[in-house]
């Protein structure tokens, strides 16, 4: 478990599946946003105040979680950033995703494996909002040259779009990402929270939800 701090405003721990066990809870339970998930998050922050020996003045305000390919877990807590702090509290959700992405992607690299065969990046994000209306102005508000597929599910009263930025340029990309601070209220990055989401909820718009959703 390796904690480290990001301003004045912002903690970060990064946890790897075995820790979380070890302190005796489940990916799926982390995952739920149920009890268990807040008594976990509580727990990590305390554990990340006694780190530093320090306390948030605010108290914690969001709370990012971003599963990695690494099977690591990386926990962001930040206090509700005042006019400074802003910027680098939107450029932490940029970071977010921009390091789920090979660095081959944007370097022009074609990646490839062992036997010489093309990999494929995928960047798969699920974005949760806790109105439809904020939603359908999200999807409205999206200025990129091709709206990335998406699905949208419904999670007891949540709605979660599961996007594919696979082939989004950076630019869109820091676009995207700051649209989706100021409108969501909750992004988790991997494949893991996707899954979660197909096995555990309803099922809206299999497929080109963006589109639909701007129809609305």
């Amino acid at each position: 478990m390796k904690f480290s701090k990001i301003g004045k405003h912002t903690i970060r721990c990064v946890i790897t599946e075995q820790e979380i066990m070890d302190l005796g809870y489940t990916i799926e339970e982390i995952m739920s946003n149920g009890e268990r998930t807040q008594e976990f998050m509580n727990r990590i922050f305390d554990m990340a105040e006694q780190n530093f020996e320090t306390k948030f003045e605010l108290g914690i305000k969001t709370v990012r979680a971003d599963f990695m390919s690494d099977h690591t877990l990386t926990l962001t807590f930040s206090e509700h950033p005042g006019s400074d702090e802003m910027l680098e509290h939107l450029k932490d959700i940029v970071n977010g995703i921009m390091n789920s992405i090979p660095q081959q992607k944007w370097n022009g690299g074609s990646g490839g494996n062992q036997n010489g065969k093309k990999e494929e990046t995928s960047v798969l994000v699920t974005i949760m909002f806790e109105e439809l209306d904020v939603l359908i102005r999200y999807a409205k508000n999206i200025s990129v040259s091709t709206l990335p597929p998406g699905m949208l599910y419904k999670d007891e009263n949540r709605y979660m779009l599961i996007l594919n930025l696979t082939d989004l340029e950076e630019e869109e990309l820091a676009k995207l990402s700051n649209l989706t601070d100021e409108y969501a209220s909750d992004l988790f990055v991997g494949a893991e929270r996707k899954s979660y989401i197909e096995e555990h909820g309803n099922c809206i718009l299999p497929e080109n939800a963006l589109e639909k959703l701007r129809e609305l």
